[in-house]
């Protein structure tokens, strides 16, 4: 799924060359995620809109009047009049316009957080292999770029492209009424004009779609870089990395560059093609002024007309490459949002629900790229509320497993149950619901020590929270902070230890009280002294829990139920501690390394 997505997304950014055409479907899928609930906004915005061209286009009647009034009737009183009703109408634009802005702003707001809010819940629900192999800077850009793009397409595309078409549209009527013969030779100019605009519109949609894949680009290296800056920082390649940077900065900037020449060019040629008309009407007008064809002021009117059509004529072309954008943004983004997670319920998956739960491997197999296998025929049973640790070199599939008993992802071959019904038959939300794993490598969200206590339990009381604090050793650090259980962690728990940040997340398994543990490497953060109170911790924690634990300290499993020796994917010995030791193979060659190791120091 994974593969294909990438395809499709390539293959939408690099665009159909043979026609550079946008399906009608995708303009409807526009509009139905969007345009539906904006509806009421954008009515009112284009009523408005189209009010404040009409009001526009009344101020050119009457300039016609005026310049007849004052120039052949000589009515001063007349003058008085039409001066108030310029003002009225210039007033009443002003108004419309106003209006409109305040409107579009409102229902674009709130049609942008709907869309945003949207993109935040697929991404919540996307399988890990799928996130990952994005890439955080190409999630950020469908969050923003491509978001703000489609959005784009029905709070600001849609009204400029109402208002430049009434506007013109009425210019147009304005300049027929008052000299329709000159509008005909006028007529025979629109070609010259718009055959060199649909040029320069397909260069800059070309650049459009290159502009994507840039943009993904410069965000997944500055995603990379505040990630890392603490690795950067310690090799020292600061420079090395800003060159990079500079690098992808510099590729944007030649698109932008490239972009900006093609659209440059066409204000400086639409407006030599208009000097052209104008220079055809001034003769013209002339000729039929002084002929007596057209009075004074209609050919005053007419030329206004024709200056007022110039800017909506302008603007056109320009919204007609924007909504190419858009459109472009919209169907990466659909493709997106219409992708579909590998990992989902199955129809009639049941809640789990149960005090204890007995977890098995049955010949289970799984591979992250084909042909690589990590795990090969797995199969392993832990009664419920039995301790089973897995120990092996580093790489061997330990965190794999625990990775497929959570369904992050799913095996290739066998299958995972729990109380003897396959894992794949309960819900998601339950099944995660029921196992708390601390993991090695902590992630607290930026918030304080409490709330990251009782993320997985987030109704539970300050009392329990600071008893889970008890029993993961953690109160009296967290005590000495002036905020105490106010005390913000920072970002990722920025501003606590290694130590720190894993006794709270031991706290956060404690108060989530699920029925599986899981302990990667729980206690690895923590000096002698501490790791021996977590470990009477864990200890009563443990009791009556399905727990698994990877360790890499024999010390501290020796007491469990059930030892898994890993290696090379596969478990190559399995038992008790006495009956490992008793075999005499890869576990007491470990043990006996790490524990004359320990005599020694």
């Amino acid at each position: 799924m994974l593969k294909n997505l990438k395809q499709k997304t390539k293959t939408l950014i690099k665009g159909d060359e043979s026609n550079g055409r946008i399906k009608w479907s995708l303009y409807i899928r526009v509009w139905n995620e969007i345009g539906r609930s904006y509806f009421k906004w954008l009515v009112a915005g284009i009523v408005f809109t189209i009010l404040a061209a009409a009001a526009e286009a009344y101020t050119i009647t009457l300039v016609q009047q005026v310049v007849d009034k004052a120039f052949i009737e000589k009515s001063m009183e007349a003058i008085y009049l039409l001066g108030i009703q310029v003002i009225l109408a210039f007033g009443a634009k002003g108004t419309f316009t106003y209006a409109k802005a305040l409107i579009m702003s409102k229902g674009g707001l709130q049609a942008y957080v709907r869309l945003q809010e949207k993109i935040y819940r697929h991404m919540t629900h996307m399988n890990l292999a799928r996130f990952y192999g994005d890439g955080i800077g190409k999630n950020l850009n469908y969050f923003n770029v491509q978001a703000g793009a489609v959005l784009s397409l029905v709070t600001d595309n849609i009204i400029k492209l109402v208002q430049n078409v009434a506007t013109l549209t009425m210019t147009l009527a304005l300049m027929f009424y008052y000299a329709p013969q000159m509008c005909v030779v006028l007529l025979f100019l629109a070609p010259m004009i718009m055959i060199p605009m649909i040029l320069i519109m397909r260069k800059r949609r070309k650049l459009s779609r290159q502009s994507f894949t840039i943009a993904n680009n410069v965000t997944q290296q500055l995603n990379q870089t505040l990630l890392g800056i603490k690795t950067i920082q310690a090799f020292a390649t600061e420079e090395r990395e800003a060159k990079n940077f500079s690098r992808v900065l510099n590729t944007s900037v030649t698109n932008s560059y490239k972009s900006t020449q093609a659209n440059a060019l066409r204000s400086p040629l639409m407006e030599f093609m208009i000097s052209i008309g104008l220079c055809v009407a001034m003769i013209m007008g002339g000729h039929f002024i002084s002929s007596g064809a057209i009075s004074t002021g209609d050919f005053t009117a007419f030329l206004l007309a024709l200056t007022a059509a110039y800017k909506p004529a302008k603007s056109i072309t320009g919204t007609g490459d924007s909504l190419q954008h858009g459109l472009l943004a919209a169907e990466i983004l659909f493709a997106f949002l219409d992708s579909k997670p590998d990992i989902v319920d199955d129809p009639d998956a049941k809640v789990l629900d149960a005090d204890k739960m007995s977890v098995a491997f049955d010949n289970v197999s799984f591979e992250y790229n084909p042909g690589e296998p990590v795990l090969t025929d797995i199969s392993l049973k832990v009664p419920a509320g039995k301790v089973c640790a897995l120990v092996g070199p580093s790489g061997g599939g330990k965190t794999t497993m625990f990775n497929l008993l959570e369904r992050f992802y799913e095996p290739q071959m066998g299958k995972i149950t729990i109380n003897r019904t396959d894992i794949k038959k309960y819900t998601l939300k339950s099944l995660r619901e029921n196992i708390a794993e601390v993991s090695q490598t902590v992630f607290l969200f930026n918030g304080s020590i409490a709330d990251n206590i009782k993320y997985g339990n987030p109704n539970a009381t300050h009392d329990q929270v600071v008893a889970a604090a008890r029993a993961a050793n953690a109160h009296d650090f967290i005590m000495e902070f002036p905020k105490q259980y106010d005390t913000s962690v920072g970002e990722g728990g920025a501003l606590l230890s290694g130590g720190q940040k894993q006794r709270i997340a031991i706290a956060r398994a404690i108060l989530k009280d699920a029925p599986i543990l899981l302990l990667d490497e729980a206690t690895s953060a923590l000096d002698t002294q501490s790791e021996k109170l977590i470990q009477a911790a864990l200890g009563d924690l443990m009791q009556g829990r399905t727990t698994f634990v990877i360790a890499h300290r024999l010390s501290t499993i020796l007491d469990a139920d059930i030892i898994c020796v890993i290696k090379n994917g596969r478990i190559i010995e399995q038992g008790t501690d006495a009956e490992l030791v008793a075999l005499g193979g890869e576990y007491k060659k470990l043990r006996d390394i790490q524990f004359k190791t320990t005599k020694q120091k």
